[in-house]
């Protein structure tokens, strides 16, 4: 029997048709089975090295050129283009290409193709591939671009294209086209892979975008930092210098590249003794949003105010801390100078006013004869203005010494129900006049815990706070109790006065602050007495509560340490 050729046609007729046959050789089944397998391989290749691609280049130019370099190699193909959208998401443009000469690329960018027009047009808009096996049959596509595109394409000479969209979660952000020079069919090979690389391209592009947003925003955010008037040291949560910003080496002369990445304790004051105030500053007990004064000598006299701010992330979760120094050496000159002007007009004051004191007391007494009814109504009235106009120059030296450091401190233990017990005697004469206020005092069935204290000192600030009671309740009760804590005790006094408006209530501890409804109904009064009080129980350690509500009352509680080492000790002098 004779061989058949391998591309050797038999005709057979059937009913009057002829059909044509071409005979195979035995092996041609393996050759194909062989040859689709070695395309798989190149396909587990390119992809390879497109996913190489993304995870070692960073810039975004330099990846789609590299993708569209490994396409281009895998496909066979002549020319192999990514386009993006134009800021407008109007039109496309080239942004990375293999092949393809540059005019060509530039052209794209001068006349950018728009959105429903021509096959990466209609490809970014409809989120299909487009394409077709020979550009010359389709004049509809030349006739869209215009005779600018015609001459560029023409002058490129390709003939057969594909296009895939680059398609993102937020929509298609561009697209990717293949280009061969002879009318050519395109496999479902080259479309798979070409899919895979558009895919892999809008990964990249949208990565691109998020990561220039952050940046931007990044940029953005120390600009601002930078240009602040106020100088930023920011820590991660071990303590580690990561910003330092301009304002910041001008108050401290120390420079960034000094201090970055760099903890408290790797600082050497010795080599350098600007970087104690670094140290300082970062080894401040402050808690978020806390605030404190300090003072420096070097590199020049300042004082500073340094405020403690949490830094969170996007999910709310601290990753570290910014301390803000602020410099108030101007104000507090200011204050200084006030003080100084206060001080002295109080002293100056304080003589004359004890004399009348005196002189009236003389007269009061019958000392220098007897007065008639009218008389003595008169002086006692004198009196009570006099007494009144004592307290406020009391109350402006207190001021006054507290803001200079001459507020002396000597602590000691001391018993709290005592020294209420105290102010509630020099405050007996004032309750008298009230005989619509019912003081309740609800001492502790056992002593309390002695605290460490100034006195004289706290005990202004108790008479202060009952004072503003008694001042402020027209009618109803007073409550005076001593509540104990693990670890602090406090005294409270509840009551039933006028109350604070909401609205006032920040400025409570303002110095010269009244509350709008207390001066209404007691036009008298320095503003004073909050202040000091708080100032006190500063220097003792504890704070001031309140809560308090217009018309209904106010409760005040005064806190003290109890723990031993939250307690001041020994002796605070004034300058």
């Amino acid at each position: 029997m004779a061989k058949t050729s391998p591309q050797q046609k038999r005709k057979f007729s059937k009913a009057g048709e002829t059909t044509s046959l071409t005979l195979r050789p035995k092996g041609a089944p393996f050759i194909e089975a062989e040859q689709k397998h070695q395309k798989q391989q190149e396909l587990l290749l390119a992809l390879e090295q497109v996913s190489r691609v993304l995870t070692v280049e960073v810039e975004l130019e330099k990846i789609l050129q590299d993708m569209a370099t490994i396409v281009a190699k895998a496909l066979g193909a002549k020319w192999v283009n990514f386009w993006q959208l134009t800021p407008d998401k109007k039109s496309v443009y080239i942004t990375a290409s293999y092949g393809m000469k540059p005019a060509y690329k530039e052209h794209s960018q001068r006349y950018p193709i728009r959105l429903g027009t021509a096959w990466i047009g209609r490809a970014v808009q409809t989120g299909k591939a487009w394409g077709t096996s020979d550009i010359l049959t389709d004049p509809k596509l030349l006739q869209e671009l215009g005779p600018a595109w015609e001459k560029a394409i023409k002058k490129q000479d390709y003939r057969a294209l594909l296009c895939v969209p680059t398609i993102s979660r937020k929509g298609p952000v561009g697209g990717v086209c293949v280009y061969y020079p002879d009318a050519h069919e395109f496999t479902d090979f080259e479309m798979r892979l070409v899919t895979v690389a558009a895919n892999q391209a809008a990964t990249s592009i949208t990565n691109a975008q998020i990561f220039a947003e952050l940046t931007a925003e990044r940029n953005k955010t120390l600009a601002m930092i930078n240009s602040l008037s106020d100088g930023i040291i920011m820590y991660d949560l071990e303590g580690t210098i990561i910003l330092f910003n301009p304002k910041a080496e001008e108050i401290f002369w120390v420079k960034r590249s000094e201090v970055m990445g760099k903890k408290a304790s790797e600082f050497k004051v010795r080599r350098n003794p600007l970087f104690a105030n670094i140290k300082n500053i970062a080894s401040l007990a402050l808690s978020d949003f806390e605030s404190k004064e300090i003072k420096i000598a070097d590199p020049q006299r300042m004082t500073l105010q340094i405020i403690n701010l949490p830094v969170r992330d996007p999910e709310d979760r601290k990753i570290g801390s910014m301390r803000v120094i602020h410099d108030i050496t101007k104000e507090k000159e200011a204050e200084e100078i006030k003080s100084s002007f206060i001080s002295i007009a109080s002293h100056q004051l304080r003589t004359p006013l004890s004399g009348i004191k005196w002189a009236l007391a003389m007269l009061l007494g019958k000392d220098l004869g007897n007065l008639n009814k009218e008389q003595y109504e008169l002086m006692s009235k004198v009196t009570v203005q006099n007494d009144r106009l004592i307290d406020l120059v009391e109350d402006l030296l207190d001021a006054s010494r507290i803001e200079e450091g001459r507020f002396g401190y000597v602590f000691k233990k001391a018993q709290l129900e005592s020294l209420v017990q105290d102010a509630l005697k020099a405050l007996q004469p004032f309750l008298d006049k009230k005989r619509s206020i019912a003081l309740s005092v609800k001492s502790p069935k056992k002593k309390t815990p002695l605290v460490n204290a100034d006195p004289k000192k706290l005990g202004i600030a108790i008479f202060n706070i009952i004072d503003n009671a008694i001042k402020y309740t027209t009618k109803g009760t007073i409550a005076i109790s001593f509540l104990q804590a693990p670890s602090s005790l406090f005294l409270q006094v509840a009551d039933q006065g006028i109350g604070i408006p909401k609205e006032e209530q920040k400025f409570l501890f303002t110095k010269f602050f009244r509350a709008s409804n207390a001066v209404r109904i007691q036009t008298e009064g320095s503003g004073l007495g909050l202040w000091i009080a708080q100032e006190i129980m500063k220097r003792h350690n504890g704070r001031i509560l309140f809560e308090s509500e217009e018309r209904k009352g106010s409760t005040f509680s005064l806190q003290f340490p109890l723990k031993a080492d939250d307690m001041p000790r020994g002796r605070v002098a004034g300058r």
